[in-house]
């Protein structure tokens, strides 16, 4: 099974600007820079010691990994339901039922890792139950419960969600001095984890047959010219090149495709703007490579 079907967390050391709280043990990370571990993708915090302890509850994948918090209605339809997260909210964080500030106790209050929506937990209950998913990038995430009965890459099922264009990332960890890194967590966070590949692990045939049941679907390759290549001569491979589309976000050097295609031949802006560029890449024209 791929590692991201687990619902493992994937820890990292970082350091906060502010204080921030474990969701273990519920005290503070040690220090006046609040160190400690955070997944890359949930953001869950927790101290070294207690890592271990935590559930492997992670953003969730696939409908299995949704559980009984699925919404199923009387006519067997299936939809997404809010994944909460609790405490250590953004900074000028307003509640989406009553408008006002929330999180001001770091400790309480929730936060939707698919929509973002953020709630006082007094105000929960009233917050419609079904999550519209990823702002203003919606189009591009592929929800859990569109991915079924998952054993190996080969047995991946997957259904067309309404309203989505499904996209894939790849990305090249080793890419852009250390920049690649921060991608992958932010596209994760943004995105279905499932949706999102290392080029440097598991190279562009994984994700490629587990998006083989889409048809078209778009893919995003965040590196160079070489790894467009790869990626590019393994959708020749599996014959799939009638059914996707591929953009190009240049990393490090050697990025003349990028360029000629207008996504210019650098990113300046780090991966706080990739919001931005997935509304843009929906919204972005194709053309014909020869």
């Amino acid at each position: 099974m791929p590692d991201f079907l687990s619902g493992r967390h994937q820890w990292y050391a970082t350091s906060h600007a502010r204080p921030t709280y474990c969701n273990v043990c519920r005290d503070a990370l040690s220090g006046v820079t609040s160190h400690g571990l955070s997944c890359e993708v949930c953001k869950m915090k927790v101290h070294k010691r207690c890592a271990a302890k935590a559930i492997n509850n992670c953003k969730w994948t696939t409908l299995a990994s949704v559980g009984k918090d699925i919404i199923e209605d009387s006519e067997g339809n299936i939809t997404m339901p809010h994944q909460w997260m609790e405490g250590n909210l953004p900074v000028s964080a307003k509640c989406a039922v009553c408008d006002k500030t929330c999180g001001s106790v770091l400790r309480q209050d929730w936060r939707c890792l698919w929509c973002r929506a953020t709630v006082h937990t007094s105000c929960r209950p009233q917050h419609p139950v079904k999550c519209p998913l990823g702002g203003s990038a919606r189009v591009s995430v592929v929800p859990p419960t569109a991915l079924h009965s998952i054993g190996t890459d080969e047995a991946w099922d997957a259904v067309r969600p309404t309203g989505c264009s499904p996209l894939l990332v790849f990305v090249n960890s080793k890419s852009g001095d250390n920049q690649g890194i921060k991608f992958l967590r932010r596209f994760k966070q943004l995105l279905n984890p499932a949706q999102v590949f290392d080029l440097m692990l598991t190279g562009p045939g994984l994700g490629l047959r587990l998006f083989r049941h889409f048809d078209p679907f778009r893919i995003l390759v965040c590196s160079g010219d070489g790894s467009v290549g790869w990626v590019l001569s393994e959708i020749d491979n599996l014959g799939m090149h009638k059914q996707c589309q591929i953009g190009v976000v240049p990393l490090g050097t050697g990025n003349d495709l990028a360029r000629v295609l207008g996504w210019g031949s650098s990113v300046c802006d780090g991966d706080a703007h990739l919001p931005q560029l997935l509304e843009k890449y929906e919204k972005a024209c194709t053309k014909m490579l020869d």
